[in-house]
């Protein structure tokens, strides 16, 4: 019974600290409030005290423009003054020769008159200009003496039995220092319900042929496929075969996410929709590998002339062309080089995939920037790397091309698988005899962006993309070390 009179002391003591710790906290926030408040007090009265001192000195600069301008018309008065006086001290004196005194009288009388009545200078009043009124400034300095606003109080712990179905009892503390006219208490319910005007989302549309892998990370893409508004989306991945709780990624704004995954394993990803109604349900889970690069064609870049198969991995170019009239063309599509790219996924590791191409087929294989031309052929320019193969009576020709400039190879065995290791880090694109394990040719370039793969048929026939799966050891120790 002792221990536990004991252990509860401590469970109050306890209680109390954190009561104080919370005291100290709304303490310290306070005086930083009335620090800013201070300093805003401050800033207004120089701000006012500025503005007054702009505004004074503007006036004085109108009124000294004013005067200024006013003595100037004064002194143009007197300039013509005396230059009538010249004119008259000039006629006096040949008068004055002529020895006629009632004539001299008479012009005298004339110029004296009309010298008076057009010389006439008005004072110009030097006024002293009234001190600025401050009296507004006084009581904003005035009010910074006020009695500082309160600290926030600090709800103390609901004690056990202080709330019926219609009541609820709360306690608080405020410093000791403060001081406090009233309390004002604010309370509002708390939804457990959606709004009734809200509706959850649908689970979005996952499709494996959407989304890409290497091994260090995936992209997912899926569709929203909702009526209903979505304000973000979660991706939730999890290890094939663990226990242990999903990862979630979550307000993702758009429908792809990229997430950073470890190689050689296994994942199950899903995603939900999120708006104000809360979550939608899972989508159907796909399952993403970091064994290799994987990867599917994008038919939205495919010429006209080749048709994709169902699992996305082979392409086929028939005997017969179709008309200029009737191919559905954008700026996506290649319309001259029968090619499709691949949607390789944008991270600057290391990536490989293998061609497979029957014997009489010729084709292109490689990379190419997203934005390479589609009214040119592969290799032709500075956009893109490949290796062509091209079928002559007696032999087998093979080219590889970069701004149309291809080295004077000659490739004695046939390949009939072709290895194609990208490497962003060193800046290589390598070919390979996957079957011999032979390296055929080197591109050395620092790609400045992604780049995709490429394919191209350049007579009927078909080729097949293999990946997902793991370099070889070769590559990996000619191409990247």
């Amino acid at each position: 019974n002792l221990q536990n009179q004991l252990q509860g002391k401590v469970a109050e003591m306890e209680n109390f600290a954190g009561h104080l710790e919370e005291i100290f906290l709304t303490v310290e926030e306070n005086f930083g409030r009335q620090e800013q408040n201070l300093e805003q007090h401050y800033n207004e009265v120089l701000q006012t005290l500025s503005q007054r001192y702009d505004d004074g000195a503007s006036a004085l600069q109108e009124e000294k423009k004013k005067k200024l301008e006013s003595l100037y018309a004064q002194l143009l008065l007197c300039g013509q003054a005396l230059d009538r006086s010249k004119d008259l001290i000039e006629t006096a004196q040949e008068v004055h020769r002529n020895q006629d005194r009632r004539l001299f009288l008479k012009v005298m009388k004339s110029f004296l008159s009309g010298f008076l009545i057009n010389t006439r200078v008005q004072p110009v009043l030097l006024e002293r200009t009234p001190l600025a009124d401050l009296s507004d400034v006084k009581t904003m300095m005035d009010s910074i003496n006020v009695v500082p606003a309160p600290s926030a109080p600090v709800i103390n712990p609901q004690t056990p039995n202080s709330a019926s179905q219609t009541s609820l009892r709360v306690c608080w503390s405020l410093f000791s220092d403060d001081t406090v006219e009233f309390y004002e208490l604010y309370y509002r319910p708390v939804l457990e319900e959606p709004p009734a005007d809200s509706s959850i989302p649908s689970p979005p549309v996952v499709r494996q042929r959407d989304s890409s892998s290497c091994p260090e990370a995936a992209l997912i893409r899926w569709e929203s496929g909702n009526a209903n508004p979505v304000d973000s989306y979660t991706v939730e991945l999890r290890e094939a075969g663990s226990d242990g709780a999903a990862e979630s990624m979550v307000a993702v704004p758009a429908c792809q996410c990229l997430v950073q995954l470890q190689a050689g394993r296994r994942y199950l990803v899903s995603v939900r929709a999120v708006n104000i109604g809360g979550p939608s349900d899972r989508s159907d889970v796909i399952t993403v590998s970091t064994t290799g690069t994987f990867f599917h064609l994008l038919e939205d870049t495919a010429h006209p002339c080749l048709s994709i198969s169902e699992d996305g991995f082979s392409v086929f170019y028939g005997d017969e062309e179709l008309p200029i009239s009737a191919m559905a063309l954008d700026d996506t599509t290649f319309t001259r080089c029968v090619a499709v790219l691949g949607d390789l996924i944008p991270v600057r590791g290391r990536h490989y995939w293998e061609v497979e191409v029957d014997e009489d087929t010729e084709f292109r294989v490689g990379v190419a920037y997203e934005d390479t031309e589609r009214n040119s052929y592969l290799g032709t320019n500075r956009t893109s790397w490949c290796m062509r193969h091209i079928r002559t009576p007696s032999r087998h020709k093979y080219e590889f091309l970069h701004d149309g400039w291809s080295p004077d190879l000659r490739i004695t065995v046939h390949p009939v698988r072709v290895g194609v290791a990208l490497d962003y880090e060193r800046g290589t694109l390598s070919f390979f005899n996957a079957d011999l394990e032979q390296n055929l040719h080197t591109f050395h370039c620092r790609f400045q962006a992604y780049v995709l793969p490429c394919f191209s048929l350049d007579n009927p026939g078909a080729l097949t993309v293999h990946n997902g799966s793991g370099a070889p050891e070769h590559v990996f120790a000619i191409t990247f070390y």
